[in-house]
Protein backbone atom coordinates (compact mmCIF):
# COMPACT_ATOMS: atom_id res chain seq x y z
CA UNK A 1 0.00 0.00 0.00
CA UNK A 2 1.18 3.61 -0.83
CA UNK A 3 1.55 5.70 1.65
CA UNK A 4 -1.29 8.03 2.74
CA UNK A 5 -0.81 11.49 3.33
CA UNK A 6 -3.14 14.11 5.55
CA UNK A 7 -0.74 16.36 6.42
CA UNK A 8 -2.14 17.18 10.50
CA UNK A 9 -5.09 18.38 8.33
CA UNK A 10 -7.27 15.10 8.99
CA UNK A 11 -9.78 17.46 11.27
CA UNK A 12 -9.78 20.39 8.66
CA UNK A 13 -10.63 17.17 6.06
CA UNK A 14 -13.55 15.81 8.02
CA UNK A 15 -15.45 19.50 8.15
CA UNK A 16 -14.59 20.13 4.30
CA UNK A 17 -16.37 16.45 3.50
CA UNK A 18 -19.88 17.81 5.59
CA UNK A 19 -19.36 21.29 3.78
CA UNK A 20 -19.25 19.22 0.60
CA UNK A 21 -22.19 17.08 1.03
CA UNK A 22 -23.76 17.50 4.37
CA UNK A 23 -24.53 14.34 5.77
CA UNK A 24 -23.31 11.99 3.75
CA UNK A 25 -20.48 10.80 6.16
CA UNK A 26 -18.30 7.88 4.16
CA UNK A 27 -21.21 6.58 2.35
CA UNK A 28 -20.70 4.94 -0.91
CA UNK A 29 -22.49 2.33 -1.59
CA UNK A 30 -26.00 1.12 -0.41
CA UNK A 31 -25.92 -2.20 1.23
CA UNK A 32 -22.95 -0.06 3.44
CA UNK A 33 -26.23 1.80 4.90
CA UNK A 34 -28.11 -1.13 5.09
CA UNK A 35 -25.54 -3.34 7.08
CA UNK A 36 -25.44 -0.97 9.63
CA UNK A 37 -29.08 -0.77 10.25
CA UNK A 38 -29.11 -4.22 10.02
CA UNK A 39 -26.30 -4.77 12.80
CA UNK A 40 -28.24 -1.95 14.70
CA UNK A 41 -31.60 -3.74 14.35
CA UNK A 42 -30.29 -6.84 15.17
CA UNK A 43 -28.50 -5.88 18.54
CA UNK A 44 -32.31 -4.24 19.94
CA UNK A 45 -33.91 -7.57 19.04
CA UNK A 46 -30.94 -9.81 20.57
CA UNK A 47 -29.77 -10.87 24.27
CA UNK A 48 -26.14 -10.62 23.56
CA UNK A 49 -23.19 -9.30 24.43
CA UNK A 50 -21.89 -8.20 21.27
CA UNK A 51 -22.17 -4.71 20.85
CA UNK A 52 -24.03 -3.00 17.59
CA UNK A 53 -20.68 -2.11 16.20
CA UNK A 54 -19.71 -5.69 16.52
CA UNK A 55 -22.57 -6.91 14.60
CA UNK A 56 -22.65 -4.30 11.77
CA UNK A 57 -19.07 -5.36 11.23
CA UNK A 58 -19.56 -9.09 11.34
CA UNK A 59 -22.37 -8.75 8.53
CA UNK A 60 -20.04 -6.27 6.21
CA UNK A 61 -16.91 -9.11 6.74
CA UNK A 62 -19.83 -12.29 6.25
CA UNK A 63 -20.92 -10.47 3.04
CA UNK A 64 -17.16 -9.57 1.86
CA UNK A 65 -16.42 -13.62 2.90
CA UNK A 66 -19.55 -14.91 0.32
CA UNK A 67 -17.99 -12.62 -2.46
CA UNK A 68 -14.31 -13.69 -1.78
CA UNK A 69 -14.99 -16.97 -2.21
CA UNK A 70 -15.69 -16.58 -5.55
CA UNK A 71 -12.14 -15.54 -6.52
CA UNK A 72 -11.74 -13.17 -8.91
CA UNK A 73 -15.26 -11.27 -8.91
CA UNK A 74 -13.90 -10.05 -5.67
CA UNK A 75 -10.32 -8.52 -7.07
CA UNK A 76 -12.51 -5.73 -8.56
CA UNK A 77 -15.33 -4.93 -6.35
CA UNK A 78 -14.93 -2.02 -3.96
CA UNK A 79 -17.82 -2.89 -1.94
CA UNK A 80 -15.98 -6.26 -0.06
CA UNK A 81 -13.17 -5.82 1.93
CA UNK A 82 -10.74 -8.73 3.56
CA UNK A 83 -9.42 -9.77 0.40
CA UNK A 84 -6.32 -11.10 1.37
CA UNK A 85 -7.34 -12.16 4.65
CA UNK A 86 -10.38 -14.28 3.19
CA UNK A 87 -8.33 -15.83 0.49
CA UNK A 88 -8.33 -19.38 1.36
CA UNK A 89 -10.97 -19.15 3.69
CA UNK A 90 -13.75 -21.87 3.68
CA UNK A 91 -15.57 -21.13 7.11
CA UNK A 92 -16.34 -17.64 9.03
CA UNK A 93 -17.78 -17.70 12.36
CA UNK A 94 -19.33 -14.57 14.37
CA UNK A 95 -16.20 -14.82 17.19
CA UNK A 96 -13.76 -14.93 14.14
CA UNK A 97 -14.82 -11.53 13.37
CA UNK A 98 -16.11 -10.17 16.86
CA UNK A 99 -12.73 -10.48 18.04
CA UNK A 100 -10.85 -9.14 15.62
CA UNK A 101 -7.62 -10.36 13.35
CA UNK A 102 -9.79 -11.93 11.09
CA UNK A 103 -11.72 -8.84 9.49
CA UNK A 104 -10.29 -5.48 8.65
CA UNK A 105 -9.36 -2.89 10.87
CA UNK A 106 -10.79 -0.49 9.22
CA UNK A 107 -14.46 -1.68 8.31
CA UNK A 108 -17.48 0.45 6.28
CA UNK A 109 -19.37 0.69 9.43
CA UNK A 110 -16.64 3.12 10.99
CA UNK A 111 -17.83 5.43 7.62
CA UNK A 112 -21.32 5.80 8.09
CA UNK A 113 -21.58 6.54 11.52
CA UNK A 114 -22.02 10.28 10.48
CA UNK A 115 -24.21 9.20 7.12
CA UNK A 116 -26.78 7.53 9.71
CA UNK A 117 -27.70 10.59 11.00
CA UNK A 118 -27.19 12.63 8.69
CA UNK A 119 -29.35 10.89 6.15
CA UNK A 120 -32.32 10.51 8.91
CA UNK A 121 -31.95 6.91 9.36
CA UNK A 122 -30.56 7.03 12.93
CA UNK A 123 -32.26 9.99 15.53
CA UNK A 124 -29.20 11.85 16.59
CA UNK A 125 -25.36 12.05 16.08
CA UNK A 126 -23.21 10.06 18.35
CA UNK A 127 -19.39 9.71 18.83
CA UNK A 128 -19.91 5.82 18.66
CA UNK A 129 -21.75 3.96 16.59
CA UNK A 130 -23.11 1.63 19.07
CA UNK A 131 -24.78 4.52 20.87
CA UNK A 132 -26.90 5.41 17.76
CA UNK A 133 -30.70 4.50 17.42
CA UNK A 134 -33.05 3.87 13.99
CA UNK A 135 -35.68 5.77 13.54
CA UNK A 136 -38.37 4.54 11.34
CA UNK A 137 -36.48 4.95 8.14
CA UNK A 138 -33.61 3.33 9.35
CA UNK A 139 -35.71 0.34 11.00
CA UNK A 140 -37.32 0.29 7.24
CA UNK A 141 -33.98 -0.13 5.53
CA UNK A 142 -33.39 -2.83 7.67
CA UNK A 143 -35.75 -4.94 6.83
CA UNK A 144 -36.08 -4.27 3.13
CA UNK A 145 -32.63 -6.26 3.23
CA UNK A 146 -33.64 -8.78 5.55
CA UNK A 147 -36.63 -9.21 3.38
CA UNK A 148 -34.47 -9.66 0.55
CA UNK A 149 -34.09 -12.87 1.42
CA UNK A 150 -37.34 -14.09 2.55
CA UNK A 151 -37.88 -16.86 0.08
CA UNK A 152 -37.49 -19.82 3.02
CA UNK A 153 -39.17 -19.99 6.73
CA UNK A 154 -37.02 -17.27 9.12
CA UNK A 155 -34.87 -15.83 6.26
CA UNK A 156 -31.93 -14.28 6.34
CA UNK A 157 -33.11 -12.75 10.08
CA UNK A 158 -33.12 -16.34 11.53
CA UNK A 159 -30.06 -17.71 10.27
CA UNK A 160 -27.85 -14.66 11.10
CA UNK A 161 -29.12 -14.51 14.96
CA UNK A 162 -28.13 -18.24 15.13
CA UNK A 163 -24.85 -17.65 13.79
CA UNK A 164 -24.43 -14.57 16.46
CA UNK A 165 -25.59 -16.19 19.14
CA UNK A 166 -23.68 -19.63 18.26
CA UNK A 167 -20.45 -17.55 18.33
CA UNK A 168 -17.95 -20.32 17.60
CA UNK A 169 -19.90 -22.41 14.87
CA UNK A 170 -18.15 -21.90 11.79
CA UNK A 171 -20.33 -21.35 8.64
CA UNK A 172 -19.58 -22.95 6.13
CA UNK A 173 -22.32 -23.09 3.25
CA UNK A 174 -24.19 -20.17 3.58
CA UNK A 175 -27.92 -20.01 2.39
CA UNK A 176 -29.01 -18.03 -1.01
CA UNK A 177 -31.89 -16.21 1.23
CA UNK A 178 -28.50 -14.76 3.19
CA UNK A 179 -26.47 -14.02 0.71
CA UNK A 180 -29.53 -11.84 -0.95
CA UNK A 181 -29.69 -10.28 1.86
CA UNK A 182 -26.33 -9.55 2.62
CA UNK A 183 -24.52 -9.13 -1.06
CA UNK A 184 -23.64 -5.44 -1.75
CA UNK A 185 -24.69 -6.05 -5.40
CA UNK A 186 -27.97 -7.32 -4.48
CA UNK A 187 -29.30 -4.76 -2.75
CA UNK A 188 -33.31 -4.39 -3.81
CA UNK A 189 -35.50 -1.94 -5.72
CA UNK A 190 -36.94 -0.81 -2.22
CA UNK A 191 -33.71 -0.40 -0.92
CA UNK A 192 -32.14 2.32 -3.10
CA UNK A 193 -35.64 4.18 -3.29
CA UNK A 194 -35.49 4.28 0.23
CA UNK A 195 -32.02 5.75 0.24
CA UNK A 196 -32.10 8.16 -2.43
CA UNK A 197 -35.25 9.67 -0.83
CA UNK A 198 -33.27 10.26 2.44
CA UNK A 199 -30.45 11.84 -0.14
CA UNK A 200 -33.19 13.97 -1.46
CA UNK A 201 -34.72 14.99 1.79
CA UNK A 202 -31.66 17.75 2.13
CA UNK A 203 -32.48 20.21 -0.72
CA UNK A 204 -28.62 21.09 -0.94
CA UNK A 205 -28.06 17.17 -1.58
CA UNK A 206 -31.14 17.13 -3.65
CA UNK A 207 -29.67 19.70 -6.05
CA UNK A 208 -26.29 18.23 -6.18
CA UNK A 209 -27.34 14.90 -7.37
CA UNK A 210 -29.29 16.51 -9.91
CA UNK A 211 -26.29 18.43 -11.02
CA UNK A 212 -23.74 15.28 -10.78
CA UNK A 213 -25.76 13.58 -13.39
CA UNK A 214 -24.64 16.06 -16.17
CA UNK A 215 -21.29 16.64 -14.64
CA UNK A 216 -18.66 13.89 -14.95
CA UNK A 217 -15.70 13.33 -12.69
CA UNK A 218 -13.40 14.72 -15.95
CA UNK A 219 -15.61 18.03 -16.04
CA UNK A 220 -15.11 18.69 -12.68
CA UNK A 221 -11.73 18.72 -12.59
CA UNK A 222 -11.78 21.79 -14.75
CA UNK A 223 -12.45 25.30 -14.32
CA UNK A 224 -15.53 25.15 -16.46
CA UNK A 225 -16.97 22.26 -14.92
CA UNK A 226 -16.21 23.72 -11.45
CA UNK A 227 -18.00 26.89 -12.33
CA UNK A 228 -20.81 25.20 -13.90
CA UNK A 229 -21.86 22.94 -11.04
CA UNK A 230 -21.51 25.90 -8.31
CA UNK A 231 -23.81 27.98 -10.69
CA UNK A 232 -25.89 25.88 -10.45
CA UNK A 233 -26.02 25.77 -6.55
CA UNK A 234 -29.04 27.60 -5.58
CA UNK A 235 -27.63 27.68 -2.05
CA UNK A 236 -25.69 30.39 -1.60
CA UNK A 237 -23.82 29.13 1.53
CA UNK A 238 -23.58 26.09 0.37
CA UNK A 239 -22.01 27.32 -2.73
CA UNK A 240 -19.52 29.05 -1.42
CA UNK A 241 -18.46 26.34 1.31
CA UNK A 242 -18.17 24.02 -2.20
CA UNK A 243 -16.12 26.62 -3.82
CA UNK A 244 -13.69 26.57 -0.69
CA UNK A 245 -13.63 22.56 -0.93
CA UNK A 246 -12.27 22.38 -4.81
CA UNK A 247 -9.69 25.14 -3.25
CA UNK A 248 -8.84 23.15 -0.79
CA UNK A 249 -8.36 20.34 -2.87
CA UNK A 250 -6.07 22.17 -5.06
CA UNK A 251 -3.63 23.12 -1.66
CA UNK A 252 -3.90 19.03 -0.84
CA UNK A 253 -2.59 18.10 -4.55
CA UNK A 254 -0.11 20.79 -4.47
CA UNK A 255 1.00 19.96 -1.11
CA UNK A 256 1.45 16.21 -2.32
CA UNK A 257 3.44 17.31 -5.47
CA UNK A 258 5.59 19.19 -3.06
CA UNK A 259 6.42 16.40 -1.19
CA UNK A 260 6.52 14.37 -3.79
CA UNK A 261 9.70 16.27 -4.94
CA UNK A 262 11.27 16.79 -1.72
CA UNK A 263 10.85 12.70 -1.73
CA UNK A 264 12.75 12.57 -5.17
CA UNK A 265 15.24 14.69 -4.22
CA UNK A 266 16.24 12.72 -1.39
CA UNK A 267 16.05 9.33 -2.52
CA UNK A 268 20.26 8.97 -3.33
CA UNK A 269 21.06 10.92 0.30
CA UNK A 270 19.70 12.97 2.86
CA UNK A 271 19.96 16.78 1.84
CA UNK A 272 20.40 20.35 3.18
CA UNK A 273 17.30 22.20 3.24
CA UNK A 274 19.28 24.87 1.75
CA UNK A 275 20.10 22.94 -1.26
CA UNK A 276 16.72 21.50 -1.77
CA UNK A 277 15.34 24.95 -2.18
CA UNK A 278 18.25 25.73 -4.48
CA UNK A 279 16.59 22.59 -6.38
CA UNK A 280 14.31 24.27 -10.28
CA UNK A 281 11.65 20.78 -9.37
CA UNK A 282 11.32 21.93 -5.66
CA UNK A 283 11.01 25.29 -6.36
CA UNK A 284 8.23 25.30 -8.95
CA UNK A 285 6.35 22.87 -6.87
CA UNK A 286 6.57 24.81 -4.04
CA UNK A 287 5.51 28.27 -6.28
CA UNK A 288 2.64 25.74 -7.05
CA UNK A 289 1.67 25.12 -3.32
CA UNK A 290 2.26 28.77 -2.44
CA UNK A 291 -0.04 29.52 -5.00
CA UNK A 292 -2.84 27.63 -4.20
CA UNK A 293 -2.97 28.16 -0.45
CA UNK A 294 -2.60 32.28 -1.27
CA UNK A 295 -6.15 31.67 -3.42
CA UNK A 296 -7.78 29.43 -0.69
CA UNK A 297 -6.43 31.76 2.19
CA UNK A 298 -7.89 34.86 0.10
CA UNK A 299 -11.35 33.20 -1.00
CA UNK A 300 -12.75 30.91 1.83
CA UNK A 301 -15.95 30.72 3.08
CA UNK A 302 -16.90 32.05 6.09
CA UNK A 303 -16.27 29.24 9.02
CA UNK A 304 -13.47 27.16 7.43
CA UNK A 305 -11.19 25.07 9.84
CA UNK A 306 -9.08 26.74 11.12
CA UNK A 307 -6.24 23.93 10.48
CA UNK A 308 -6.74 24.04 6.73
CA UNK A 309 -6.34 28.02 6.92
CA UNK A 310 -3.24 28.08 9.14
CA UNK A 311 -1.46 25.69 6.63
CA UNK A 312 -2.42 28.20 3.96
CA UNK A 313 -0.77 30.63 5.86
CA UNK A 314 2.09 28.47 6.71
CA UNK A 315 2.92 27.74 3.10
CA UNK A 316 2.21 31.47 1.74
CA UNK A 317 4.28 32.98 -0.85
CA UNK A 318 4.63 35.41 2.19
CA UNK A 319 7.18 32.77 4.12
CA UNK A 320 10.65 32.10 3.43
CA UNK A 321 11.12 28.93 0.92
CA UNK A 322 13.25 26.98 3.21
CA UNK A 323 11.25 27.56 6.06
CA UNK A 324 7.94 26.23 3.79
CA UNK A 325 10.17 23.13 2.80
CA UNK A 326 11.18 22.20 6.49
CA UNK A 327 8.05 22.91 7.74
CA UNK A 328 6.25 20.74 5.00
CA UNK A 329 8.54 17.80 5.54
CA UNK A 330 8.16 18.52 9.46
CA UNK A 331 4.06 17.50 8.55
CA UNK A 332 5.13 13.95 6.97
CA UNK A 333 6.73 12.35 9.77
CA UNK A 334 6.43 9.08 8.72
CA UNK A 335 7.81 9.65 5.53
CA UNK A 336 10.87 12.87 6.05
CA UNK A 337 13.27 12.77 8.70
CA UNK A 338 13.91 16.39 9.81
CA UNK A 339 16.91 17.00 11.93
CA UNK A 340 19.32 20.06 12.05
CA UNK A 341 17.96 21.57 8.54
CA UNK A 342 18.70 18.59 6.79
CA UNK A 343 16.12 16.44 5.48
CA UNK A 344 16.65 12.20 5.34
CA UNK A 345 14.61 9.49 4.39
CA UNK A 346 11.82 8.83 7.17
CA UNK A 347 10.89 4.86 8.28
CA UNK A 348 7.50 5.07 5.78
CA UNK A 349 9.65 6.06 2.87
CA UNK A 350 9.36 4.08 0.01
CA UNK A 351 10.09 6.05 -2.83
CA UNK A 352 6.36 5.71 -4.82
CA UNK A 353 3.95 8.28 -5.37
CA UNK A 354 1.91 9.21 -2.86
CA UNK A 355 -1.86 9.56 -1.95
CA UNK A 356 -3.64 11.96 -0.54
CA UNK A 357 -5.49 10.65 3.09
CA UNK A 358 -9.30 11.10 2.73
CA UNK A 359 -10.72 10.79 6.33
CA UNK A 360 -13.43 8.18 5.46
CA UNK A 361 -11.83 6.05 2.74
CA UNK A 362 -11.01 2.77 3.79
CA UNK A 363 -7.82 1.89 3.24
CA UNK A 364 -8.12 -1.39 1.67
CA UNK A 365 -9.61 -0.52 -1.41
CA UNK A 366 -7.36 1.93 -3.86
CA UNK A 367 -10.18 3.54 -5.95
CA UNK A 368 -8.83 5.96 -8.03
CA UNK A 369 -9.18 9.48 -7.40
CA UNK A 370 -9.76 12.36 -9.71
CA UNK A 371 -7.87 15.09 -9.50
CA UNK A 372 -9.13 18.38 -8.19
CA UNK A 373 -12.37 16.99 -7.11
CA UNK A 374 -13.05 16.70 -3.07
CA UNK A 375 -13.82 13.02 -2.20
CA UNK A 376 -16.98 13.55 -1.06
CA UNK A 377 -18.27 14.34 -4.54
CA UNK A 378 -16.72 10.99 -5.55
CA UNK A 379 -18.43 9.19 -3.22
CA UNK A 380 -21.97 10.70 -3.57
CA UNK A 381 -21.59 9.97 -6.96
CA UNK A 382 -20.37 6.07 -6.19
CA UNK A 383 -23.73 6.11 -4.09
CA UNK A 384 -25.72 7.85 -6.39
CA UNK A 385 -24.85 5.31 -9.40
CA UNK A 386 -25.33 2.29 -7.07
CA UNK A 387 -28.44 3.28 -6.38
CA UNK A 388 -29.48 3.60 -9.85
CA UNK A 389 -30.20 7.65 -10.08
CA UNK A 390 -27.51 8.26 -12.57
CA UNK A 391 -28.58 5.46 -15.02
Amino acid sequence: MRLRLDFGLRRAIMGFNEWAVPGLGGAFFVRQLSWACMGLRLAQEMETSATPARIAEALEAMASWIVVRRGAQAETEPRVQGKRKFAGRNSLSFSDVATGGTYVTVPFRRSVTRALPGLNLCIREEARFSKLELTPAGIELAELAFASGQQSEGGARRWLKQWIQLEDKEAKNVQQVVKDALEPALASDAEKRLVLERVRADERRAVLATLLCTHTDAKLATESGRKSLLDGVHHAEHAARLATCFAFEDVRASALQAAQSIGGAIQGSAQEVRDLAARQDVAEAFDALGRECDAMRDGAAPGAPSDAVGFCQEQSHSRMLEERIASLAGRAPMLFSVIEGRIDQGVAYTGKPLVADDAYEVQETEVPQARGVPGPLLRFRRLLADAGALS
